[in-house]
């Protein structure tokens, strides 16, 4: 967190506080940028592949759960409709666990739950069985490894982070086209009971990965920064005090504006203990770095896509200060339980009032609605065609996701790229895409739609956390992340199930198709609309500044 510095302008003299090394001393370090860090990219790396690989590749077996258990198609869909939505949805408490015990504690925990339920689910007397064992209780262990899988890595790195993040994620996209043709070779051998038993055992390889997730080491410390600890131990308020009272003398802030100093500033107003573990890298606290969920290049946030620094801080200081005063008012002030205040943080209802932000999670939810019918209905739509192989139209999309990704996530960083422009035209393709699959009838059509869908699709997946610092600012990105990922879980548990209640009333995959299609289509045509509305914002913003000034 970056703290101002007051000045004065007495006798001519500027005066500064101390701020610039305070901030020294009590700044966390720059993440080593390698490193062990690869070693946590390649873990992350690994476990996107069984998870993902599994989750993405659940069509496989849903159309063998149809055949076995002879339900209707929109009430076997909830299994992984179910498994999605607890995934995502656990979100805030999944972060709330890294916080107390740190990432590796919370993946290996997740790898057992997911891995035991798994391996039950092999026992599975019907369906509503199967919607508890894998989309309740394994859709709750892969929520406990997907958090922990993005953090540790974006901890470790901060010039290279869109990389080390890139290569992390592709994991997802090997997986799913790994995965597909995987669990089809294990049932044609096994049965599906048999294969779901094998998944269980795989996902049990998450915990030697989760234990690669070491905490950021402590900087050695050195004959110069001793000193200025030992200082800011023997009176951490003293120093907080003394800022304030140089700034009251120069006549800078007000007494009223002191509640404010002190509020955007809560780690000057604990002890020096209190600070370290709130804002360490080493389990407790971690999720209280404020870009911790940025899958992009730090390096790359003062630019903001056209926008000149000086509009980007003042821009910053206004949502930080609609954030104080959310706080104020809500009376959510920081407290000493670590899970409270992330579930506190993460759920921060004041965005729902940001027009910005939702028309930015209205098109989460559209897209969230119609992501996963393509993944779970390809393969039971292609056999029904008579197309052979259908398994590998997924290996086809996870395949081209994990370029897509790669592609999209190294240009993201380029200062010439609109990324909001490039997240909004990739929707818009991915949907219409998916609605023009139900012109195909023999696998090459299919492995173009399947082609397009996925090189698309990845921008959604690979570019949401960068665009909406782009929209919202650093400082708004947990709140906001939080909160979409509840909104994305709600979503993705009505767009199976009624693609498959489409299928049993009107005998046709396509119904189910062109909802995907109208969906995620619609989710980027929105999404044109944030720019006219960012400049209304900014020129309101602009003339309020001006008046103020003049002031």
């Amino acid at each position: 967190m970056s703290h101002g510095v007051v000045k004065s302008s007495k006798n001519g003299n500027n005066v500064q506080a101390p701020e610039s090394s305070r901030e020294g001393s009590e700044s966390l370090p720059p993440p080593p940028d390698g490193g062990w860090g690869w070693v946590v990219v390649f873990a992350s790396f690994m476990i996107h592949i069984v998870t993902d690989g599994m989750t993405y590749s659940f069509g496989v077996f849903y159309a063998e759960f149809l055949t076995y258990f002879n339900e209707g198609k929109g009430k076997t869909a909830w299994i992984v409709s179910i498994l999605v939505g607890v995934t995502l949805s656990s979100g805030p408490i999944s972060s709330s666990f890294v916080n107390r015990w740190g990432c590796r504690r919370v993946t290996v925990v997740g790898a057992l739950l997911s891995a035991a339920c798994i391996i039950v689910s092999a026992f599975a007397g019907n369906v509503i069985t199967l919607i508890f064992t894998i989309g309740v209780g394994a859709g709750l262990g892969f929520g406990l490894i997907y958090l922990p899988a993005i953090v540790s890595v974006t901890v470790w790195f901060e010039r290279y982070r869109s990389l080390a993040t890139g290569i992390a994620v592709c994991g997802s996209g090997l997986g799913t086209f790994l995965f597909a043709p995987i669990t089809s070779a294990l049932i044609s051998n096994y049965g599906w009971r048999g294969a779901m038993a094998i998944m269980g055992a795989l996902i049990l390889n998450c915990i030697p990965l989760g234990l690669m997730f070491r905490p950021v080491p402590e900087p050695p410390k050195t004959s110069a920064s001793e000193p200025m600890l030992v200082k800011s131990k023997k009176s951490p308020l003293k120093r907080s005090q003394s800022t304030e009272n140089i700034a009251r003398a120069n006549g800078k802030i007000e007494d009223s504006d002191v509640a404010r100093l002190t509020l955007s500033q809560p780690a000057l107003n604990k002890p020096n203990e209190l600070r370290h573990q709130s804002h360490s890298r080493h389990g407790s606290g971690i999720m209280h770095r404020p870009d911790v969920l940025y899958q992009g290049s730090v390096t790359s946030l003062a630019k903001f896509r056209g926008t000149s620094p000086e509009r980007v801080h003042l821009r910053d200081t206004h949502l930080r200060e609609q954030s104080e005063d959310s706080v104020r008012k809500c009376g959510w002030l920081p407290c000493s339980d670590d899970s409270i205040a992330v579930l506190s943080e993460m759920l921060d209802l004041s965005l729902l009032v940001d027009p910005i932000f939702i028309l930015f999670s209205l098109s989460n939810f559209l897209t969230s609605i119609g992501f996963y019918i393509p993944y779970v209905y390809t393969v039971p739509m292609s056999e029904k065609l008579g197309v052979q192989n259908p398994a590998y139209l997924i290996s086809i999309i996870g395949a081209s996701n994990l370029i897509g990704r790669v592609i999209l996530g190294y240009i993201s960083d380029k200062p010439w790229v609109n990324r909001l422009l490039a997240y909004n035209l990739c929707l818009t393709v991915a949907g219409i895409s998916t609605a023009l699959a139900m012109a195909c009838w023999e696998f090459w059509g299919l492995a173009l739609y399947a082609t397009t869908f996925g090189f698309t699709i990845g921008a959604y997946v690979g570019l949401t956390s960068v665009v909406l610092v782009d929209l919202l600012g650093i400082e708004k990105l947990t709140n906001a992340f939080g909160l979409l990922l509840l909104f994305q879980g709600i979503a993705s548990l009505i767009g199976p199930p009624f693609a498959g209640w489409l299928f049993d009333e009107l005998n046709s995959y396509a119904p189910g198709f062109y909802v995907a299609g109208g969906t995620i289509s619609l989710s980027g045509l929105i999404l044109f609309l944030i720019p006219v509305i960012e400049k209304r914002n900014n020129k309101g913003r602009w003339n309020q500044e001006t008046i103020m000034e003049q002031i």
